[in-house]
């Protein structure tokens, strides 16, 4: 499935305190060219609590796709380092959820 990403947009959120995001940067790209899909990644830095709360941050690093937290978080924004459990524990999400909430976004 070929497509040209208009209607995606991916947000890439961190905090320098924690080094994972650049795993998780690095497996979103694998993902979208072996998708081909043309979609731009936004790395979205946030450095203080005001940030956090304002984009519920949900830990470094956070996931969005066309707003929508990989793990559907809904809590509070947290300064803190990310964990996902269905990578068992990894501070980042699997290639495989990725690959789903890219590629149905919905």
């Amino acid at each position: 499935m070929s497509t040209n990403g208009q209607d995606l947009t991916i947000d890439l959120l961190y905090f320098d305190g924690c080094p994972s995001y650049r795993q998780a940067w690095n497996d979103i790209l694998d993902v979208l060219v072996e998708e081909k899909i043309d979609a731009p990644v936004r790395l979205i830095a946030v450095e203080d609590m005001d940030r956090a709360r304002e984009l519920r941050f949900a830990g470094s690093p956070t996931i969005k796709i066309n707003g929508r937290d990989l793990e559907d978080y809904q809590g509070d924004g947290v300064i803190a380092c990310r964990v996902y459990k269905e990578n068992d524990g990894k501070g980042w999400p699997s290639k495989s959820l990725l690959r789903e909430r890219i590629t149905n976004p919905t």
